[in-house]
Order: C-alpha cells, then structure tokens, then sequence
C-alpha cells in the first residue's frame, strides 16, 4: 500500500504541466519531473544522483547562483526568468525555490518552474493597466445559520436548509439548540458558553465530536465554525456547518495518500489542484485556495461541483472528457460565477495516471486574468463611444506631435475651425486661432505645462474660425510621456457654441430673476400647495423681521396673518364658492379669483408689531397647467395707509386743521420777522453812506465809500437772493416734477464747483445703482446737491486729502440719497438746534454765509421730505435725505 502510494504521488508530479525538480545541499539533482527532464532534453538517468546544477544550465547558472545560495541558506526564493527551450523558443517563467529544512538543517531545495508565457503577453499587451488584481470571489458551500447572543436563529442559507431538512421559516425565530440531539444539547451549550467568553473568529476543535440533528430525527456528525459580528443590537455569530459524515468515512482512508499527492501541489506557486475520478479534492495549492476565495476552508475530499455549485454542464462535461484523456487549454475564457459576476480564467485540465493507461483523476492549472480582460474591454468600449460620440455630436479629436512637430486635426475639428482638407495646421497656428486675449492666454498656459509638468486640461475657450466666425469649444487634453519626455499631448475637441450661448442667457435670465425675488423693496413669499413655505425673500426677510432659515420649510403663511381678516375672507370666499372656505384655502382661492388675488391684508412681524400691506397672490402652474405652488409679492402700503387715514382725520377734525394753519402762520410771521432784520441794516448802511458821500470833499473819500457802497450792496443782494428763494420754495412746492438722473445732477455740481475741486483735490465717490433716477423738481434737487456738495469741500479738513462718498438706496418705496466726508465735522451738542437756521455758521471760514443749509432744508420740506446729519468733530459729517 505504502510503495503504490509513493508511486501515485510520482506519477501525479509527472503529469504536472510546471517542472519540479529537487536539489540536494551539493546542489546534486536528486528528483527531476517528466516536465522538467523533457524542457532540458535529459533523461532519467544522465539527470536523477549525478547531474549538478551549475551542469545542467552551463553559462546561465551565473544568474541563478545568487538565488541557489539564499535557498541554500533557508530562504525561500520567487523570481522570473527567460528559458530558451531545445528548440529554440523564448518562454516566460516564473521560478520558486523553497528549502528542504529538517531540525534546522537545509537538506535541499525543491525547484518549481511554471511557464507564464501567456500572462507575460497579456501583460505586455495592456502596459497602461495597473497591475494584476486578485478578485477573490466568495462562496457559501456550508450551511450558515447566525445567531443572536440568546442563540436564536436569525439567518440561515440555502445549504442549511438542504442539510437539516427544514424550510427558513422552521428554524429562523427558534433556539440553536433545536437542531441538536437532545443528548448533546448539554456539552454544545457548555461549548458556546465558552466561545462568549472571548468571541473571535475560529472554528470549534477538530478534537470535539459535533452533532447534528435533521428534521427526520437523524443524527450526523458536523464540523463547525463561529465567527463573531458586534452590532448596534449585540453580537451576531456566524456559525458556519459542515456534515462531515462521509468525510469521516474518507479521512482515515485519504489521509496517507493526500499527504503525498498534496506535497508538490501544496507548494506550487500556480493555481493548481488534484482531483479524484468523482471530482473530489486530493490536494490543491495556496494560490488556488486564495484565486478562489476558499482560504481556509477544509476542501479535501470534497466534491468540487459542491464548492463550486455554479459550475454548469457544459464544464462537467468538459471533465468527463479529461477523465478520458483528453487535454483541455484555453489562453482565455470568460467564467459566470453564481453572484453574477463574471471571471475571465486560462487553464490547462488534463488526466494524471494510476498506471499506463489507467486514469485515477485530473490535474487542473488555472490563472485568473479578469482584471486584465477587463481593462482591455474597457479600452475598446470607450472607443465605441467615442466614435460614435464623434459622429453625433460632432466632437473632433486633436493630436500634437512633438518629434515630428506636427499639429494633427481630425475631420470634425478641421470641420470647427472652417478650415478644408488640405490645411496643414501647427501649434503656434492653433493656438492663434483662440480669441486674444483670456481664451488665447488659458490654451498658451495649458499647452505649455501639458508639455512640461504632463497637467491635462479641461478648457471652455472662445475662438475665431478661418471665415471669421466666433465659435466656443471646450478642448480637453493631456500628454504621453516616455522616459520622462512628452512625445504628444493629445484629446478632444467639442463646438459647445448653443450650449454656451444658452448657458449664458440662462445666466443673465437667473440673475435678472435672482434680482427681482432678492428685491428688497417688496416682500415676496412662495408656498407649496399646502401653504408651507418653499421661499422667503430678502425684502420678507426685512419686512417681517423672520429669516429664510426660520421660516423656509417650518412655517405656513398664515403665521404672518391676523386671523379675524382671514376669518372675514373665508367667510366671503365661503359664500361665493358655496362651501367652506378656512386656512390656507383661503388664500389658494383668492389667488385663482381675479377679484380676491389683490387685497389689502395686515402682516404680523416677528416682534409682534403689525405693517399693512398690499397683496397680489399668483398660482404657480407647470407645463400641464397643474398649480404645484403659490408666489404672495407684498407691498408695504403702511405709510400711504397712515397718510390716508390722516387726511381724513384732517378733514373730520377742523381743530387740528386750524391748529396747522395757525402753525403756518407763525412760520410766515417769522420769515417777515427775518426778512425785516436782514433787510434793515443793509439799507441803513446805504442811506448812511449815501449821506457821508454827499458830504464829502476829496476824491479819495468818495472812492473809499463808493468801495463800501458796493460791499454792502453785494451782502444785500445775496440776502434778497436768499429770501427770494424762500419765497419760491412755498410757491414752487411739487410744481416742474420731472425724473432727473442722480449722475446728471452730480456732473453739473461737479463743473459749477470745477475750480473749488481742482484747489481742493477732492476725491468724489458716487454710487447710484441702487436707485439711479427720481421723479423731483430740477431746480430744488440741483440746489440740494450742490449745496451739500460745496459745504463738504468748504468745510474740508486740512490735514487729509478731503474724500465725498455719495450713494442712493430705497427703503419702505423712499428714495435715500446719502453724503459723506471726513472734513471738519459739526458739533452737534452746541449748534444742533440751529444747524439749518437763517445765517447760522459754525466755523470760522471766510465764505460761511449760513444761507446753504437752511435753503436746502426748506427745498427738502416743501417736497415733503426729510432731512437728517450724523457728525463727529474731527472726523466727518454724513447728511441724509429722505425723499
């Protein structure tokens, strides 16, 4: 039995396709493969106690001698080699050295060579491809029941069902302990009581006898194996379940005829197992466990259609060929594994031999090269799509060449620049077709580190065909280097010219829309059909005080309503539409009604304060002219309101109205008061004079007086100006409106005042986007400005450059025009009061008349505006004017 054993596992390594060899410490050949005696053209007997190794290879064994010493010295050895057979042919292999090591001693080393030949070119074939992954598949050829910590039954598998008779819904839900006989429930419980105790991943002893127990009532032996998961809900353990039962029977009658056959099998680098004449496992090596994602599973004696059940007819009966001695290769073929995917194998199955023609199994070498294959068919579909890209979206490709310095465009890309067959582009022509500027300096810079640094690029550019035509192209590009060099950027080139001329309008459209729903100026709130709101303006967000954030998906409409005037509208709406009309129905049906959408309502802030305002509900509709939401715009009409309701208390209170007329009166009273006293002592001063000319003798003294006269007429005539301006201020009130441009206004103050500017060195800011125009009258709001203007370069300080900042803005439907310097500034504690009164200064300067103010503000008045000043001394005033 022992000889016939030594002699199956003999016969076995002969029929291995890969040469073995072993080689004892004198590097003397002491066992030598039909493969390997064949591959050297020795036989038997000039190679098996005689042949040395540096013998055998002659002028080559230089190369392997580094190698023969570290295995010599107990260090496994894995390298590739080129091998020129006897006839010539020049193959790829791949060679282990592993040491033959006995209490500590090297005694040999066991040589291995496997012929990669194949997998070189493929290797060769996809240089690009990142190196070979392993795609260890999973499979499930046990029973696999997991347990929560209780040991109740959460999942078991298909195998489970199969081995212990019972359906999914008979053991899920039920204590592990039922699938055990009853009389070793005891010691299988004292077993996983222990293996709680320090869960991790291992299987239960091999020196334990494990029992289970089918739905029949039949008791059989189990191998099985415990792998711990901790979850949120406590830990899940994984029992994995073997019947062994038969593998019991076999074991003791495989175990010395596997431990020989298995001997070089096991040690192979290749994928590689022995079968039986059923097609159960004798041996297989690591690299075969590992391809097949069975590590550490107990595989021998099992059948290989149960590890692997995917398996289809079609490979079974490609065995059963084998076993009648046929040899199957395959350099490549695609595999289904039962997950679905797909894994792309070579092979080379072929029969081993009990004896001269009498068959005892196959031998089976494979190489898994899916990820290879992969990238290969990934290449050619991409370069499906791209051909087909070409064609439909009239995407061009690009190349440049920089050996032979050559720019070469394609069909489409010649097609895009508007150029014919016969035009021979370079890179500088190319280049020069971008327009100058942004789009020519973006494709310079990316051209250029494309070509130094290899940086791809991906560029949306504007350029200019041969006929003159403006076209955008977005070109992508990157480069191939070798050794450090670019030898050719190359890539695609695509006419986006529709789809950047809509982008852009879509743009202009978002942004003008973007304005419009910011708009500060009205409130603009939408909702979904429900009343919930979807959107909350910036003016919203200043009319009520809320923030998006606070009420964008929280809060309905009718948070920011009084409900006695929903009541009020429901019960109209009601009425009309003979049904009950409440909540935000209300508002969803005044929308839809021409006569409701536009109401006046009152808005609660989030301080509780209340504001009226101006509704106009619209109905948001789709394409289908289904309403899927509603946009509320609102108009603070609080002011106009209050103005109403003053008029009309005016018109029904004549005690206020009197009260106003006498208030009038006064201010009359005092304008004569003011003219009086301005009036008197200039013509005092001219009479006088009049009176001291007539009497005097000499020339000089007349000259002398007539100098007077004319200063004291000019300070009369400035006075009388400024009366008279007065005057026309309660005359011309809200006479002459017309819209006057701020910028129109500013730019004639500006050349009035150009000789004050150039001394001045004034540096005048003005920003009227926020509102450009105003419907006003001309000569008071020209008066105004330059006013406001000539006191800011008047008053300026002496020891900085003097600066005029001018702005506009709207604020509850009123214009705010705003002016600020950083000139002497104004004591507003001691001249507050009389800032705007007749002849009022309030600093030492010799043109101070106190005239300009106190004409601005009655101009301001009379159009029923309003007229504020923040100053600080030393630093600055800022007026502000409330149209």
């Amino acid at each position: 039995m022992h000889a016939s054993s030594k002699q199956i596992g003999l016969k076995a390594a002969n029929q291995i396709p890969a040469l073995l060899a072993y080689w004892d410490k004198n590097e003397i050949c002491r066992f030598a493969n039909a493969a390997y005696l064949e591959w050297y053209g020795r036989s038997q007997e000039e190679m098996v106690d005689k042949m040395s190794k540096e013998e055998l290879l002659g002028p080559k064994y230089k190369e392997h001698i580094s190698f023969i010493r570290e295995v010599l010295n107990g260090n496994e050895q894995r390298f590739d080699l080129e091998i020129m057979t006897p006839n010539g042919e020049l193959r790829h292999s791949h060679a282990t050295y592993t040491p033959d090591i006995e209490n500590g001693i090297v005694l040999g080393f066991t040589a291995h060579i496997s012929n990669i030949t194949s997998r070189k070119r493929l290797e060769v074939s996809n240089a690009k491809s990142e190196k070979l992954l392993k795609d260890l598949l999973e499979s499930a050829p046990d029973a696999i029941i997991i347990v929560d910590s209780s040991g109740t039954i959460q999942i078991v598998n298909q195998q489970a069902k199969k081995i212990f008779g019972y359906s999914k819904l008979e053991m899920v839900g039920k204590n592990i302990e039922f699938l055990i006989p009853m009389e070793h429930r005891a010691k299988h419980k004292g077993y996983i009581e222990k293996f709680f105790v320090a869960a991790t991943n291992r299987p239960l002893s091999k020196n334990l006898k494990l029992f289970g127990k089918r739905k029949s009532g039949e008791k059989f032996r189990v191998e099985i194996s415990l792998s711990p998961t901790q979850t949120e809900d406590g830990i899940l353990v994984m029992a994995t379940v073997r019947d062994i039962t038969n593998r019991v029977k076999m074991e003791t009658e495989l175990a010395e005829s596997n431990k020989r056959n298995s001997i070089f099998v096991q040690q192979a680098p290749s994928a590689i197992a022995m079968f039986d004449k059923g097609m159960h496992y004798m041996a297989a090596s690591q690299k075969w466990m590992q391809d097949y994602g069975i590590e550490g599973k107990d595989i021998i004696g099992k059948s290989h259609y149960d590890i692997f059940p995917e398996i289809g007819e079609e490979w079974k009966q490609k065995h059963q060929r084998c076993l009648k001695g046929e040899i199957n290769q395959c350099d490549e073929a695609p595999f289904d594994r039962a997950d679905g995917s797909r894994q792309w194998i070579a092979w080379d199955v072929r029969p081993w031999y009990l004896s001269e023609g009498e068959i005892g199994g196959l031998l089976m070498y494979t190489a898994e090269i899916t990820p290879l294959k992969e990238k290969e068919q990934e290449k050619q579909r991409i370069e499906e799509i791209l051909n087909k890209t070409n064609v439909v979206a009239r995407i061009g490709t690009w190349e440049v060449n920089l050996n032979q310095e050559r720019l070469i465009w394609s069909r489409i890309t010649r097609e895009i620049h508007e150029v014919n067959n016969e035009f021979q582009p370079n890179l500088p022509i190319g280049i020069n077709f971008y327009k100058e500027g942004e789009s020519r300096d973006k494709i310079s810079r990316a051209a250029t580190e494309a070509i130094d640094k290899g940086t791809p690029f991906d560029l949306e550019l504007e350029l200019v065909t041969a006929k003159g035509n403006s076209v955008w192209v977005r070109s992508i590009g990157q480069a191939e280097f070798v050794n450090g060099k670019c030898q050719r950027v190359y890539g695609i080139f695509q006419d986006i010219t529709k789809i950047k001329n809509a982008e852009i309008n879509l743009n202009h459209v978002n942004e003008e829309l973007k304005a419009l729903l910011n708009a500060e100026s009205v409130s603009i709130i939408g909702t979904d059909t429900e009343g919930l709101i979807t959107h909350f303006n910036r003016g919203a967000e200043k009319m009520l005080q809320y923030s998006g954030a606070e009420m964008i998906g929280k809060k309905t409409v009718e948070a920011i309503h009084v409900d006695e005037e929903m009541a009020d509208l429901g019960a109209e709406l009601s009425a009309n539409l003979d049904r009950e009309v409440t909540g935000f129905e209300i508002f969803a049906e005044s929308g839809k009604d021409e006569r409701h959408n536009t109401h006046e309502w009152t808005y609660i802030r989030k301080d509780g304060s209340k504001l009226i305002v101006l509704l106009v509900i619209t109905p948001l509709k789709d394409y289908k002219g289904g309403i899927y939401g509603y946009l509320g715009i609102a108009s603070d009409i609080s002011e106009r309101v209050e103005n109403q309701r003053k008029i009309q208390e005016s018109k029904e209170n004549l005690e206020l109205m009197t009260e106003k007329l006498s208030s009038q009166n006064t201010q009359l009273a005092n304008f004569a008061h003011i003219a009086s006293h301005n009036l008197r002592a200039p013509v005092s001063n001219l009479n006088a004079l009049l009176q001291f000319y007539h009497s005097s003798d000499g020339q000089e003294m007349k000259e002398e007086i007539i100098g007077n006269i004319e200063t004291v007429s000019k300070h009369l005539s400035t006075t009388l100006n400024a009366l008279v301006d007065t005057l026309k201020i309660q005359d011309e009130g809200s006479k002459n409106m017309e819209i006057i441009r701020f910028d129109e206004v500013l730019e004639r103050t500006k050349e009035i005042l150009v000789a004050n500017i150039m001394e001045s060195k004034v540096q005048i800011n003005a920003d009227f986007s926020k509102a450009p125009k105003i419907t006003y009258n001309r000569i008071f709001l020209e008066s105004i400005i330059l006013n406001l203007v000539g006191n800011a370069i008047k008053y300026r300080s002496p020891d900085r450059v003097p600066i005029i900042n001018i702005e506009t803005d709207i604020s509850y439907n009123r214009i705010l025009f705003t002016i600020a310097d950083n000139g002497l500034g104004i004591d507003l504690v001691k001249h507050g009061r009389n800032l705007f009164g007749l002849h009022k200064t309030f600093h030492k300067h010799a043109e101070a008349k106190g005239i300009g103010l106190f004409l601005t503000k009655n101009h301001i008045d009379a159009m029923g505006g309003i007229i504020t000043v923040k100053s600080e001394v030393g630093k600055g005033t800022t007026f502000t004017v409330k149209f």
